[in-house]
């Protein structure tokens, strides 16, 4: 049997270990790790996305919002969560925005928000996916600052085939259950 080498890339964040769809236990195991990274008190955390919809889909998408004080810091904190994820062998897709999570997306909502990154191109497996294709400033040794539409193509797109999200974001605490909002 031919032994498949696995790498992926995304700023300061790797992992030559696959991971698992979304899952509760090990997404509950990420959240008490994730409490101890320094910093994060500042700002709020919201699951939205795929992972809280009944889609096949491979990461759990995160914002976070709040006040930036320091790019370091929000860098560290967005590398920490997605090493932390590839440790739980979840893919944990995180960025800070601009904008507020909360609201309900519509096929109206056009303006273009900031979103800092890690990386604006990951690599998996030798294949890199770029975000170069938006206006981008850079902030730190990976992190970066760019202008995206919100909401995006692919989000209008399932909006206009009648695919829309039925779960609206929702806020990390110590006190939530993933077992409540992965379906």
């Amino acid at each position: 049997m031919k032994k498949t080498n696995f790498e992926y890339i995304k700023g300061k964040a790797r992992t030559n270990t696959p991971w698992f769809r979304p899952n509760p236990e090990l997404l509950n195991a990420w959240k008490k790790d994730f409490y101890k990274i320094p910093g994060i008190e500042k700002y709020q955390f919201w699951v939205c996305g795929g992972a809280l919809e009944d889609w096949k889909t491979w990461d759990t998408d995160i914002v976070a919002t709040g006040k930036i004080d320091s790019h370091q810091e929000i860098e560290d904190i967005l590398v920490a969560a997605t090493q932390l994820g590839f440790k739980h062998r979840q893919l944990i897709d995180i960025n800070w925005r601009s904008c507020d999570c909360s609201a309900p997306l519509k096929e109206t909502d056009t303006a273009n928000v900031e979103q800092i990154v890690i990386a604006r191109e990951v690599t998996k497996n030798g294949e890199s996916f770029s975000k170069k294709a938006y206006p981008s400033v850079k902030l730190g040794e990976s992190l970066w600052k760019i202008k995206i539409p919100y909401a995006s193509k692919k989000q209008i797109e399932r909006i206009k085939k009648g695919i829309s999200y039925k779960s609206p974001p929702v806020l990390i605490t110590e006190e939530l259950d993933f077992k409540d909002i992965i379906i």
